[in-house]
């Protein structure tokens, strides 16, 4: 039987007019491996892509939380000036009862650096859309 499973986060900072993070990810159950790419939506209307790699964890506590941990992984030769550097993630995953809270970085441009760093963002889970 197959451990993967798609997984669809839309994440939000709770501040308003700050950018939107979409992750689409592919979860292995088996070894708790994450792949997959974050899409960061600016306000502006630009929109920035890098392939992610992590892990799914389990945080022992009073009530136990699923968290996924989560880096970018950028090409080797980037073609565009604002082609994403870096990427972190730490995301408490969201349950049927409750929006998840994540903070991530991501830093782009090399004539001219950026980075954008959220802290208050509030992880909701979409549907995979199918392709056919």
């Amino acid at each position: 039987m197959s451990q993967l499973f798609a997984a669809v986060y839309d994440i939000q900072s709770a501040t308003f007019g700050r950018p939107r993070l979409r992750l689409n990810l592919v979860i292995d159950r088996a070894n708790d491996s994450v792949v997959g790419t974050a899409t960061l939506d600016l306000v502006s209307g630009d929109s920035h892509d890098i392939s992610v790699r992590g892990q799914h964890m389990e945080i022992a506590g009073e009530e136990a939380l699923n968290a996924l941990v989560l880096a970018g992984t950028p090409p080797i030769f980037a073609a565009l000036d604002d082609a994403p550097s870096a990427f972190q993630l730490l995301m408490v995953l969201p349950t049927a009862w409750k929006d998840g809270q994540a903070c991530y970085k991501m830093s782009f441009g090399k004539s001219h650096p950026r980075v954008i760093d959220i802290r208050d963002g509030v992880a909701r889970a979409l549907l995979p859309e199918g392709v056919y």
